[in-house]
């Protein structure tokens, strides 16, 4: 673990948060399943991201950069996701549900089976998630390739947060979320704003002294998709982000293109202005 791994980890965080969090989740720390409105029920979605240089005009595997297959129930709860890379299966995770079907534990697998990470996560009288506690004893066996190490990485984990506690409104939309490592320090935390629509319209990010890192500001159509987005650093403009869709018969999007384009900050000199494209191929019941 070199701080080279964790540098590239929180620009390949930056570059798909969006993505992600406008597709689909798991639960509702700004993670939930997207809803959809209409009658049909969703399967499975298999879903791959694409990072496109400027320079290109066709994209295929080597643009690849995230690709997972998500299985929900008949009540659109997520019960499985399956990670990929190089077409090879890297991870899978269960999701575990009480009988109010209410989250309440997730375990991630290595590709052998293995265990890997479990969550566990608490929840107040009305079944909003309140905190999530993260068992990383078996983690710390494995690189961030997967594979098993010797020696463990305990310094590298003491820095990890373990544990991270939300703070809901009276809809249940998380406003924020703080980040603890084992020690009980901050390491960082987020806060969300919503519309009168509850479309989250605002996220920053704040460092561990408690400064403002980085913020998103978020716009959306009449039918709530996500079509615009500025990234600000500093306090100022680093990105300014245009997000276009294709629609299937049942009116759920499987294709989204983002193109961004950049602006003159310091700051932002790590910000990718790739183009984005974002595949999903839906099964039904």
């Amino acid at each position: 673990m070199t701080m080279k791994f964790i540098k590239h980890n929180k620009l390949f965080f930056l570059a798909i948060l969006i993505l992600i969090s406008c597709s689909f989740t798991m639960y509702n720390t700004g993670n939930q399943l997207e809803k959809m409105k209409n009658v049909a029920v969703i399967k499975s979605i298999h879903q791959t991201i694409f990072s496109i240089p400027k320079d290109k005009k066709i994209y295929n595997d080597e643009h690849l950069i995230f690709d997972q297959i998500s299985h929900f129930n008949k009540v659109g709860l997520v019960t499985q996701t399956f990670q990929y890379k190089s077409d090879t299966l890297f991870s899978y995770t269960n999701y575990y549900y009480d009988t109010n079907n209410v989250l309440i534990s997730s375990k991630e697998y290595n590709s052998n089976n293995s265990p890997y990470l479990i969550i566990h996560f608490t929840h107040d009288k009305k079944g909003f998630i309140t905190r999530a506690d993260y068992i990383r004893s078996i983690q710390k066996l494995f690189d961030d390739h997967r594979n098993p190490v010797e020696v463990e990485f305990e310094k590298y984990y003491q820095k990890l947060y373990t544990y991270i506690i939300y703070l809901n409104d009276f809809m249940g939309n998380v406003v924020e979320a703080q980040y603890y490592t084992a020690d009980h320090k901050l390491s960082y935390k987020y806060t969300y704003r919503y519309d009168f629509r509850y479309n989250q319209t605002e996220i920053k990010y704040y460092n561990n002294k408690g400064s403002v890192s980085w913020r998103k500001k978020l716009k959306y159509n009449k039918e709530r998709h996500l079509v615009q987005y500025k990234l600000y650093m500093n306090n100022r403009q680093a990105l300014l982000s245009k997000l276009n869709y294709q629609f299937d018969q049942h009116n759920n999007w499987v294709n989204r293109t983002e193109t961004r384009q950049h602006y003159d900050n310091f700051f932002a000199y790590d910000v990718s202005d790739n183009t984005f494209i974002t595949v999903r191929k839906i099964d039904y019941y």
